[in-house]
């Protein structure tokens, strides 16, 4: 299918409104998010010290009918597979790490928004975005991005990890085949 993206543009420009490519939520509108809050915190002169930021793309609680309590927004092997990648934060001045292999076994109990029954884990190399974000390496004590997810996710996705079922190498075929 060809799309006319110069027609979208026009047609978009005479409407008056903006349209966004599909920036994703990781990496995406989170980042639009925090820039924009630091940039309102240093405006008025302030300092960041602590950043964290839990994100997911969870579905509405009549949707998550599934044991995963997830529906697959984006790439199903990437969803899978992210469940395994190493993670890397700042917590109160100290750099903790945390092996893919115990990844999922220190999903802890979020609570943000009270009647949600939320867990999450750290999201890869949190220190990456220090620079990224031009924090302050010398005054930040914190730097998490973490993943959310309904409770009983991780506990579940830790079941299939033990079974094998996410081992990119014992599967009897890659996943790119079937997803």
């Amino acid at each position: 299918m060809k799309r006319n993206f110069p027609l979208l543009n026009y047609s978009a420009k005479a409407a008056n409104i903006t349209i966004m490519n599909e920036i994703g939520l990781d990496p995406g509108i989170d980042h639009l998010t925090a820039l924009s809050m630091f940039k309102k915190v240093r405006e008025s002169g302030g300092k960041i010290t602590d950043f964290i930021s839990w994100c997911g793309g969870l579905p509405s609680p009549e949707a998550s009918d599934n044991p995963l309590g997830y529906k697959f927004s984006w790439s199903p092997q990437g969803v899978l597979l992210a469940t395994g990648n190493n993670a890397t934060y700042l917590s109160k001045g100290q750099v903790i790490e945390i092996p893919g292999i115990n990844l999922l076994s220190n999903a802890e109990q979020v609570s943000i928004m009270k009647g949600y029954s939320l867990e999450g884990y750290p999201n890869r190399d949190s220190l990456k975005y220090i620079d990224t974000y031009q924090l302050d390496r010398d005054s930040l004590k914190t730097m998490f991005r973490g993943t959310l997810r309904y409770s009983g996710f991780s506990q579940l996705m830790n079941s299939f990890k033990i079974l094998g079922l996410l081992n990119r190498d014992s599967l009897p075929i890659q996943l790119e085949s079937w997803v």
